[in-house]
């Protein structure tokens, strides 16, 4: 692909707590972490001090039905009966028992500190995804319109393109997002999480199998941020 004009952005997405749902954004400040307040916090088995792994752990699914949020610079966990508590929350590990059916708590992602948690994975600052790969996944018959939700980007760009997964021609390349400046540095293999049941999405192996049939298992890149700064809802979009 040229350079030039891609589309804009049309959503914008925070997950203050991994595996949880995540929180839509009007702006965002983007630095070289990604998102501020992006996945700094996660839930654990007391007893292992091991992050949930919904993507493989049945007994952890039940994360997807829970949400988070950032209360100035504290995370907040929602639950489906509508009630938030902060991380801090002296009720927190009750209710979190409550809805896992075992013992849970939220703890701080970091190294060193005995109460924080070593991350299981590397995140990557920045995760990206385009309409015209989802409109390219649908096209393979999937049930409905695909939700982006299942595979939980930080932007959403809305493009004008033929459907297709044209991220992938991205990679090493420069990208303007409103003021900030990225490069694309990998596409993003999926697992397990793009099938799971989360509210208003039904669980649909089928997404992941024609991912792994049809783009060797990538579905949208991994970016890192050259030129930090804030991004919103419409900010264009362009191929430096």
């Amino acid at each position: 692909m040229n350079s030039g004009a891609i589309g804009i952005i049309e959503e914008i997405w925070r997950y203050p707590v991994s595996s949880l749902g995540g929180e839509p954004l009007s702006s965002a400040q983007l630095g070289a972490d990604g998102a501020l307040g992006d996945r700094i916090w996660c839930l654990v088995d007391p007893q292992t001090n091991k992050p949930a792994t919904p993507e493989t752990d049945q007994r952890w699914r039940a994360a997807l039905f829970l949400r988070s949020r950032l209360a100035d610079t504290m995370p907040e966990i929602g639950f489906p009966d509508g009630e938030w508590l902060a991380v801090t929350h002296n009720r927190l590990s009750t209710r979190l028992e409550r809805h896992f059916s075992f013992p849970v708590e939220a703890r701080p992602y970091g190294d060193g500190d005995p109460g924080m948690v070593k991350s299981r994975y590397l995140p990557s600052p920045v995760h990206l995804v385009t309409t015209a790969s989802l409109d390219r996944l649908s096209s393979y018959g999937e049930p409905g319109k695909i939700s982006a939700r299942r595979f939980r980007p930080t932007i959403l760009v809305r493009t004008d393109c033929e459907p297709g997964f044209i991220e992938s021609m991205w990679l090493g390349r420069d990208i303007r997002v409103g003021s900030v400046m990225m490069r694309a540095t990998e596409e993003t293999k999926r697992c397990g999480m793009t099938m799971i049941a989360q509210p208003d999405i039904v669980e649909e192996p089928e997404v992941l199998r024609t991912i792994v049939r049809q783009n060797r298992r990538n579905f949208g890149i991994y970016c890192i941020v050259t030129e930090p700064s804030t991004i919103a809802v419409g900010d264009k979009v362009t191929l430096a």
